[in-house]
């Protein structure tokens, strides 16, 4: 440390300029990177820069604390820390390489009878370049003497980094939203985004690509094919200082391609708080819109959420 400690431990990761270090006596330490003056571990890790270069090898010491070695399998890289925005351990079993968080949700008014169940869960597993990651999100509502509403989708994704802040993503999912008149849609997405500001801080991106879906309607058996283009961006804000806080927010825009003049728009935004550790208060919410909607269903749906989140 700057100030002349040594620690002994487990190097979890460095994310949005947070080291988070496992150790036997004082448990899981949150270390800001820049109060670091040396890391040093055999492990193999995958370590990141702003410009998107991405080198490989274990960590090492050099003769100024403004620098660290990543020592790989045919040469040593000296990388200044400033510009190092992800280190993550290349583990070798699959248990050691997942992680992720549950939550759940649950808001009733008495005066209204209104009341909305909400259950979420994220699992990701990385290997070298590569990371893959499974959602599921699911929001019941229900009013009395109302039809209950569904808005619950489960989610596949994978993206690969390549060089120069470009990545390849592909997804497959499952959604149900009986506000905006669907039953059930089975969605694959696959395209090619580009990293536009990533730092210690904060991280911006967008994607550009095509989707194909078939989307199944209430109360009818008729099906629907459909080819769209897809238009995304996602932004990322982290606050490591305690509590600890964090912003995600993203907009998807899918215009119609087989059913020209069509167009579907999504928007997110998820803020969280930790309470203590590990252990999240979190205020979601979402916008929906389809210009063309199946016959008696709304245009727009949207909803906002508390729920208690739990990160493993």
């Amino acid at each position: 440390m700057n100030n002349g400690d040594y620690i002994t431990g487990e190097i979890k990761y460095l994310k949005f300029g947070m080291v988070s270090f496992k150790t036997d006596n004082m448990g899981t330490l949150s270390i800001k990177w820049d109060k670091i003056k040396h890391l040093i571990s055999k492990d193999i890790f995958e370590v990141q820069l702003e410009d998107g270069r991405v080198y490989y090898g274990s960590l090492d010491t050099t003769y100024s604390p403004r620098q660290m070695k990543v020592k790989g399998k045919d040469d040593t890289k000296f990388l200044f820390k400033k510009y190092v925005v992800n280190i993550a351990p290349i583990k070798d079993t699959f248990w050691d390489r997942l992680d992720g968080f549950i939550k759940l949700g649950f808001n009733f008014t008495k005066s209204t009878e209104t009341g909305q169940f909400t259950l979420g869960g994220n699992a990701k597993f990385k290997r070298k370049a590569d990371n893959t990651e499974l959602t599921l999100n699911s929001i019941i509502s229900f009013r009395e003497e109302l039809q209950t509403a569904r808005r619950q989708d489960l989610t596949l994704t994978y993206q690969r980094i390549l060089l120069h802040k470009w990545f390849v993503y592909g997804s497959v999912g499952l959604e149900q939203n009986t506000e905006l008149g669907i039953q059930l849609r089975a969605i694959t997405t696959v395209g090619a985004g580009y990293v536009i500001v990533q730092s210690n801080q904060d991280m911006f991106n967008g994607l550009l690509g095509l989707s194909v879906n078939r989307e199944n309607f209430t109360g009818t058996t008729q099906d629907a094919n459909n080819l769209e283009g897809v238009v995304s961006l996602n932004y990322q804000f982290y606050i490591y200082d305690s509590p600890k806080a964090s912003l995600n927010t993203d907009v998807v825009l899918y215009p119609g391609l087989t059913d020209w003049g069509r167009i579907r728009f999504n928007y997110n935004i998820t803020l969280s708080w930790e309470i203590i550790i590990d252990l999240f208060w979190e205020l979601s919410g979402y916008y929906s819109y389809d210009n063309k909607p199946t016959k008696g269903a709304s245009f727009r749906d949207y909803y906002i959420n508390t729920a208690f989140k739990f990160e493993f």
